[in-house]
């Protein structure tokens, strides 16, 4: 049973192609699910956890996790509370995501999409790691006609939304979302229609089974052995 992890620029058209393919295999399709799951886990809402979903922290956050381990009293006077004081929220978000990850990856048959799933899972054999690119231009294309908004507005959000998730990447895997190194394909969606990539990707599925899962050279690359 086939486990996928789908990476994507925003306005490549990613989503629509993972969820096509998850269809096809007959899979399950992880990514507004997780953030489900996660809030329900940690006990708090679905909108608190897409609000630090694929996002690091922020200037404040940061700010109240140091005040909280200096002096738990200063903090609780002059700075709002975390909802998860301990630990930075995001961070428990991060982990409480790496665990689910992780045991979707044990069941098999499913495709992960986001949630920094290509560093969670590098190097397990018999994942396939897909990330779907596309040009600026094109990308800000799709986000003006699927929004309805103007030019400026559209590179702001594909900027911004690519931007957090390098930020969330790095600072929580130490790793750069930009590198190509964790994947099997890279698809250019200016240059494949989705059909091409559905086949594309289906075919890389049973290529990567026939061979036995990853290498040994993937199985070196994770940013959890790259520290060791």
């Amino acid at each position: 049973m086939p486990v996928i992890t789908v990476s994507r620029y925003t306005g490549s058209g990613g989503a629509t192609i993972g969820r096509r393919i998850a269809e096809r295999l007959g899979a399950s399709y992880l990514s507004t699910q997780i953030v489900t799951e996660v809030a329900q886990r940690l006990g708090i809402s679905e909108a608190a956890a897409a609000g630090y979903d694929e996002r690091g922290e922020n200037f404040v956050e940061r700010l109240a996790r140091v005040l909280w381990v200096a002096d738990p009293s200063f903090l609780a006077a002059n700075v709002a509370v975390p909802t998860l004081p301990f630990a930075s929220t995001s961070q428990s978000l991060v982990d409480v995501t790496r665990k689910l990850v992780k045991e979707a990856a044990n069941t098999g048959n499913a495709v992960i999409f986001g949630h920094g799933a290509q560093f969670i899972l590098a190097g397990q054999p018999n994942v396939l790691h897909v990330r779907f690119i596309a040009p600026l231009t094109a990308r800000i294309e799709r986000v003006m006609a699927r929004n309805s908004i103007s030019r400026a507005e559209a590179e702001r959000r594909v900027r911004d939304e690519d931007g957090s998730r390098a930020a969330y990447i790095q600072q929580y895997y130490g790793a750069d979302w930009n590198a190509a190194d964790p994947f099997h394909l890279i698809l250019n969606t200016a240059l494949l229609n989705q059909e091409a990539c559905v086949q594309l990707v289906l075919q890389a599925v049973t290529e990567l089974g026939q061979q036995g899962g990853s290498t040994s050279a993937q199985q070196d690359q994770g940013p959890e052995n790259a520290r060791r």
